[in-house]
């Protein structure tokens, strides 16, 4: 289906699909989409007007006093399913106003694409590309995990029903992101018992963040319609791949890649390492949203496939940024830290916002590491990078409070709830006695 764009070829098409009902959508803080049906009766209305909604719905936004107005954005409309069978309801992702029509400074959608916005008035494009993991679990795998005596060091194994079932999902996963309009590169699960993963083909910043919301909406409602559950929590257990959300980054300008260099070492620009010297100095604040969860940290650490040093490299795959080997205009600045729990919208927001400060500035990053390290000791690592990725989210929270160029990208609202919401978790966190404790001292 050609892809709609304005409100009277959503209305037609919605009359001849027969839809009864358009989930109008918006993210909250911590990347999550929260829906309200709209009848098919009532569309036109709510396109052209917006449509009011009291402010406890967003769940985690803070108080403001008044109602909020949902506002649309035509070019998200698609049709959507809850089994890959064929097209039941229709989705459009909206941006959060007050009633007057003014901005709402909570909105995460609206922070990214008023950034995305300057980029372009200053001359500039950016490209993005991402790839994003989850896993498919069956109910016995969930209950087995969240049983007390559950033993950390297990494996997830499947019977041969669950495996069907799990390319049963990936399938209708596959149908629904054709019918949605969202292109991707491959789905990919190199080990039956693995994640999946889905690699997008690359986009504009707003409409990538908009891509990954809805394919998680997407894998949800496929896992859930088959009896399984889909999850993106970045390390469900220790011994086994954690769930990565890595972002691509390529700046345009007149048809020239300005990352590239034909004669400069690595064939890349100042304006490369300067991007790149911009995340290196905000990346651990920059993990408070790229990394947003307790969990996210069981994933950063030592010897894993995932970063743990702050260190960029065209070899090194396990590095913090990774220079993917084509040159010209496909030179890409490729940034691996972030899991598959993160907001889409704010790690874009932030990690373009550090990159360019780095470019205005002209920081200079790190020497580059282009050999692989895994044979290295990790004082030897240590001593090849810039220092470390934080060990905890409480890290993570302290540095983004002492940042001013994040909180100033994200606005008071944003990072206000970011930093109320993550202590929050963090304090429930400490405040328990978990079970490797008990294996421990009791």
């Amino acid at each position: 289906m050609t892809q709609l764009t304005t409100i009277s070829e959503i209305l037609d098409a919605v009359e001849e699909q027969g839809i009864s009902f358009v989930k109008f959508r918006f993210s909250d803080t911590d990347g999550v989409f929260k829906e309200i049906d709209v009848p098919s009766a009532l569309l036109e209305n709510a396109f052209t007007k917006g449509l009011p909604f009291d402010n406890s719905v967003g769940g985690t936004f803070k108080p403001t006093g008044s109602d909020l107005m949902l506002k649309p954005d035509p070019r998200t409309f698609s049709f959507l399913d809850n089994s890959g069978g064929g097209a039941k309801f229709g989705s459009v992702i909206c941006e959060l106003t007050f009633l007057d029509g003014q901005s709402f400074d909570g909105c995460v959608r609206t922070a990214l694409k008023l950034f995305a916005r300057k980029i372009f008035q200053s001359g500039y494009t950016f490209t993005v590309s991402s790839s994003v993991s989850f896993y498919l679990l069956d109910s016995y795998t969930v209950s087995t995990l969240l049983a007390p005596s559950a033993d950390s060091s297990q494996k997830i194994r499947f019977d041969s029903g669950t495996l069907a079932q799990i390319e049963e999902v990936k399938r209708d996963i596959l149908v629904s992101l054709k019918q949605a309009e969202i292109e991707i590169i491959s789905m990919r699960q190199t080990r039956s018992d693995g994640p999946v993963t889905v690699v997008f083909k690359e986009g504009s910043v707003l409409r990538m963040a908009d891509n990954i919301m809805t394919f998680k909406s997407i894998v949800f409602c496929a896992a859930q319609s088959h009896g399984l559950h889909a999850s993106f929590m970045p390390q469900p257990l220790p011994e086994i791949d954690g769930l990565s959300a890595n972002f691509g980054f390529i700046l345009m300008k007149d048809e020239f890649n300005e990352f590239y260099h034909p004669d400069q070492d690595m064939m890349i620009s100042d304006k490369a390492r300067g991007f790149i010297g911009g995340i290196f100095k905000h990346i651990r604040g920059i993990c408070a949203v790229t990394n947003p969860t307790i969990n996210s940290y069981k994933r950063l650490v030592q010897k894993r496939k995932a970063p743990y040093y702050i260190s960029w490299s065209g070899i090194d795959r396990n590095s913090l940024i990774r220079l993917p080997s084509p040159r010209g205009r496909a030179t890409k600045i490729e940034v691996q830290n972030a899991d598959s729990s993160c907001n889409p919208y704010l790690s874009l927001l932030a990690l373009l916002s550090a990159g360019i400060s780095g470019m205005d500035n002209n920081i200079v990053p790190v020497s580059a590491v282009n050999f692989e390290t895994h044979d290295y000791s990790e004082s030897e690592k240590q001593s090849l990078s810039a220092g470390t990725l934080p060990n905890t989210l409480f890290e993570a929270i302290e540095s983004f409070k002492g940042d001013a160029l994040l909180k100033e990208a994200f606005g008071e609202s944003v990072s206000m709830t970011l930093i109320q919401k993550e202590s929050a978790e963090w304090n429930e966190y400490i405040g328990r006695v978990h079970l490797w404790e008990l294996e421990k001292y009791l």
